[in-house]
């Protein structure tokens, strides 16, 4: 568990979780403020094969991280979780966050060709060796978008998607503020697209370069 919450509790009731629970690590996080900080220190400090990533609320339910982690023992690459999987409408969703998720989620649909409707979902489950060895950027929200398309890209595509028993989170809670967001979001899928570029490219080359040494 990571916690870079400064104003409230969370750090004082995990660690107290943790003295009941010895399978719980708490690793407080104050310097690098974000969750996408909190993700990448939590990825660097992981020591299973399996990361299984989550955020905090009532509006998740534990029991999706258990049938992830089952999933992942079928031997994918990554899980992603579905908030839509029963309708677009999630009790206490706003719209105008709704049309700003499906649209973002088309257009990595259509630039990327990941086949899955809620590749945003911050609930998701990868092997290990691929985030660690993957370059993260993102220090907010939008890593959310960062993880699966470049794990993607690298050539992990085979995934599984569950869905998910999630609870539209309530406006005065969420930490998730769509006008500073979204613009984030938008450069975070350009930028995966120049990578995949450059990917495919070097990719290319290294199988240009081994033709030539063949016919040596």
């Amino acid at each position: 568990m990571i916690d870079d919450a400064p104003n409230d509790r969370t750090l004082e009731i995990s660690q107290a979780y943790a003295k009941i629970h010895k399978e719980i690590r708490v690793i407080s996080n104050k310097t690098k403020i974000g969750v996408g900080n909190a993700i990448k220190e939590g990825i660097e400090k992981a020591e299973n094969e399996v990361i299984i990533i989550t955020v905090a609320g009532k509006h998740a339910d534990p029991n999706d991280l258990v049938k992830m982690a089952e999933k992942m023992n079928e031997g994918y690459d990554m899980v992603f979780g579905d908030r839509f999987s029963n309708g677009l409408r999630l009790p206490g969703y706003q719209l105008k966050k709704l049309i700003a998720n499906r649209l973002c989620n088309l257009a990595i649909s259509v630039l990327f060709g990941i086949k899955a409707r809620d590749i945003t979902s911050g609930v998701k489950a990868y092997k290990a060796e691929i985030l660690k060895k993957m370059e993260i950027n993102s220090k907010g929200f939008e890593i959310f978008v960062e993880m699966p398309v470049k794990a993607y890209i690298m050539g992990n595509k085979n995934f599984a998607v569950i869905e998910l028993a999630h609870k539209g989170r309530d406006a005065e809670t969420s930490h998730f503020n769509l006008v500073n967001e979204w613009p984030k979001y938008l450069r975070t899928v350009m930028k995966c697209f120049i990578y995949k570029l450059k990917y495919n490219r070097t990719d290319s080359l290294k199988a240009s370069n081994v033709k030539m040494l063949s016919r040596h």
